[in-house]
């Protein structure tokens, strides 16, 4: 077996009904062929009928036959190890798929048995004052939609839910029938529901794994897989989801022994770091995809950007209207979409209180203010002491009614447990609700800002700022998983490095949207904005440049227009689609990116090819070399032009060539790092090097050494702005290496002493790497 294989770098594969355990086995020549590591699974366990992503998986807990059952698992794991690759399996503890209770006995017998159910106390119920749970599942038709079948079930379209005995007789109404039950039917819309979910999302019902038995019934499977050596670590899907996320992690370990890998996934603040407390190797990467890609985005074009989006749509994106922007969609959602899990906070900290206890309204217009202002998406008292604190005194200070209340509602989250883990759990979901799930859709200044780990409302960081949290890293979290393309992720790696150029070029791209805009007029002008250059990002291209679009990317365009109008929530909504708008709006897709209207698109993407190139894959180097372990999404080996889920699930032809730039640079890089293992590995060092002359800012190199050296083993170097930066800067820009021979592998070629850049970066090398002879 491949047994606790040394992390290099992962590629990231998602399973599903179609590509299943067998068909990921045909596939893994070309992956290993790459370089890394480890494979890293999505969900492995069976999941609600006509699941494509796992995330909704349904109890008991059992390997997925869909994708081939253990035994399936099991020759993975075998094919795995005889090519030296391990296994890191992506594991869903903290929340169920719901969709279809036949499927999952636990949330079916809460439903026919409500609170004397044996499961209840295993979800996270939050039931009305009457003891029963609202399902917000009903649309605009309502309960006049609603039927009994042949056994006795409330069905609703596609959902089917059981009823309790006895609650069903002959000629019954379903309106009567379902005032029988131990939950009620309520509109999607209304902003009522029973559970707490996985942020919120209807069809996910959230555990409490921090109970003894729901952590078994959960961990056992894994467990098994442990015992007979069949993975290599876990990643553990949105840790801001537990009570005690401390706890757990804890319990974890003590599980899977300390020598298997933990990632989990969380997005950091700025003034946010991962507990260090945690026995983990680190975060799944968002926090390190801003890192690497604001580099590479000019800060003087980003100005200009900012112009022509409040010019053109009166939305001017920047740091203070997303700031504001931000505050407004917490508070929005924590009163539209959290609004009983806030509720429940409050009557947690009455009960704390007793007798003197502020009303439940106080209680929620205190936190609100208090969720509204956080720094951080989930407070923690061990790696931010004093924060909520801190908070509370702004609050006191900016809001003089409930200055008095304030004390002590912060006293009572910083000394109880399990009011600062609601308070917690609370902070994360508004957080990806309001910013993640509907800002992004909504700032059209630079969409590729608009990113998991992104906050653009601080503005762009310095180069000294990569530096910095790369020689922490290094310091820290020698491990952690750096990613530039997920699953979760709004757009892929490829597409954000093309949109980030329109920084490069704002005054042309101006110019395009201003003629597109002109002969094919978008039915809302921010729409219009957005969606361009989501167009651009992911326009089709061939060796030499882009082609015209097919009906295929068409419809995806199509798709994805519809997804971030309903994501963005100000034209149409998914709780209420305005479908007149949408259809507007995938009408004027087909026809800003029809042949005759696109030529000035065509043009921009022609123009900027070479320099997306360079810069997309000086990126991908860069991720690769810079501390932590690279992670590789399925497909992104190549150039990929995928936008938010479900595009970005898409199947992926593993039948490609790997002469491919891209996939060749990874090879290199990868190489370099087997090569010098203990250059990159824990224990090493990070080494900013600075390049002088006339175009020092544009050059970002660093050094990979041994131990606490500071003299490098590896260099990596590389433009930044690359469309603009040829001839005369070059020339008069250098690189002084530090003492010895450099040989750059990929290249051929070998270097010492101070380099003028033209001679080590150009066309054909846009990302050098150099190990030191």
């Amino acid at each position: 077996m491949a047994k606790h294989v040394a992390p290099v770098a992962t590629y990231r594969v998602q399973l599903s009904p179609d590509f299943g355990f067998s068909d990921l086995r045909k596939a893994l020549k070309p992956i290993a062929a790459l370089g890394v590591s480890h494979l890293y699974l999505s969900p492995v366990l069976a999941a609600m009928p006509g699941s494509t992503h796992g995330y909704d998986w349904s109890p008991p807990a059992r390997i997925n036959p869909a994708l081939g059952g253990r035994e399936g698992l099991v020759e993975l794991r075998e094919a795995a190890a005889r090519r030296k690759l391990g296994l890191i399996l992506d594991i869903v503890p903290q929340h169920v798929g719901i969709a279809d209770p036949a499927a999952n006995p636990w949330w079916s017998d809460v439903l026919m048995h409500g609170l004397d159910s044996e499961y209840a106390s295993w979800f996270d119920l939050l039931p009305s004052p009457d003891g029963t749970i609202d399902l917000p599942i009903l649309g605009a038709d309502g309960m006049a939609a609603v039927r009994l079948d042949d056994a006795g079930r409330l069905v609703y379209h596609d959902r089917v839910l059981p009823t309790a005995p006895g609650t069903v007789g002959p000629g019954d109404e379903p309106r009567d029938v379902a005032a029988r039950q131990h939950y009620r039917l309520v509109p999607h819309a209304s902003g009522r529901y029973g559970y707490r979910r996985f942020t919120d999302v209807t069809d996910l019902a959230a555990l409490r794994v921090e109970i003894p038995e729901v952590y078994e019934a959960t961990h056992g499977w894994l467990r098994d897989l442990i015992a007979d050596d069949l993975v290599d670590g876990v990643r553990v899907d949105h840790l801001d989801g537990f009570a005690y996320p401390d706890e757990y992690l804890r319990r974890l370990r003590e599980d899977l022994g300390p020598d298997r890998l933990i990632y989990v996934e969380k997005t950091l603040g700025a003034l946010e770091h991962l507990n260090a407390t945690y026995p983990v190797q680190g975060t799944t990467g968002y926090d390190q995809l801003t890192v690497v890609g604001t580099p590479f985005t000019s800060a003087a074009g980003l100005r200009e950007l900012t112009e022509l989006s409040e010019f053109s749509t009166g939305i001017p994106g920047d740091g203070t209207w997303t700031m504001l922007e931000q505050q407004n969609l917490r508070r929005e959602v924590l009163g539209t979409r959290y609004a009983a899990e806030h509720a429940r906070l409050a009557v947690t900290l009455a009960r704390i209180a007793g007798v003197d206890a502020p009303t439940i309204d106080e209680l929620c217009a205190v936190t609100a203010e208090m969720i509204v202002l956080m720094p951080v998406t989930r407070p923690d008292q061990q790696e931010h002491p004093g924060l909520i604190g801190e908070i509370a005194d702004v609050v006191a200070e900016s809001h003089p009614v409930l200055r008095e209340l304030v004390p002590d509602v912060a006293r009572a989250l910083e000394s109880t447990p399990a009011a600062a883990a609601q308070l917690g759990q609370l902070c994360a979901a508004v957080y990806t609700s309001a910013v993640e799930n509907i800002l992004f859709y909504r700032n059209p200044r630079l969409v590729s800002l608009n990113e998991l780990g992104g906050q653009a409302w601080l503005g762009l960081p310095e180069l000294a700022h990569f530096h910095a949290v790369n020689t922490r890293r290094a310091h820290d979290t020698p491990l952690t998983m750096t990613t530039m393309t997920t699953h979760d992720t709004k757009r892929s790696e490829d597409v954000r490095a093309r949109i980030s150029l329109l920084s490069q070029v704002p005054q042309r791209w101006s110019l395009v949207a201003t003629q597109l805009g002109r002969t094919a007029p978008p039915p809302d002008r921010a729409t219009g904005m957005f969606l361009l250059q989501n167009l651009f990002g992911s326009w089709p291209v061939d060796d030499t440049g882009p082609v015209q679009p097919d009906e295929q990317w068409r419809e995806r365009m199509r798709a994805y227009a519809v997804k971030a109008v309903r994501e963005a929530g100000v034209l149409s909504s998914w709780e209420d689609p305005d479908v007149g708008f949408e259809t507007s709006v995938t009408d004027w897709v087909d026809t800003v990116t029809g042949d005759g209207v696109n030529a000035p698109m065509m043009e921009l993407v022609q123009s900027t090819f070479d320099a997306w190139r360079a810069d997309a894959t000086a990126r991908k180097v860069v991720s690769l070399l810079c501390p932590g372990v690279g992670d590789l999404y399925q497909g992104s080996q190549w150039w990929t032009d995928s936008l938010v889920d479900p595009d970005n699930r898409r199947p992926v032809d593993y039948r490609r060539s790997l002469d491919h730039p891209k996939t060749q640079a990874i090879i290199d890089a990868l190489a370099v790092r087997r090569r010098h293992p203990r250059s990159f590995g824990p224990g090493s060092t990070y080494v900013p090097l600075a390049a002088t002359g006339e175009a020092a800012e544009r050059i970002l190199a660093f050094g990979r050494a041994e131990g606490r050296d500071q003299v490098p083993t590896v260099i990596v170097a590389c433009a930044r702005h690359t469309y603009s930066f040829a001839g005369e800067p070059k020339e008069s820009t250098y690189l002084e290496l530090p003492a010895g021979s450099w040989h750059d592998r990929a290249g051929s070629r070998r270097f010492s002493g101070t380099v003028v850049i033209a001679d080590l970066i150009d066309d054909r090398h846009p990302v050098v790497v150099l190990e030191r002879r």
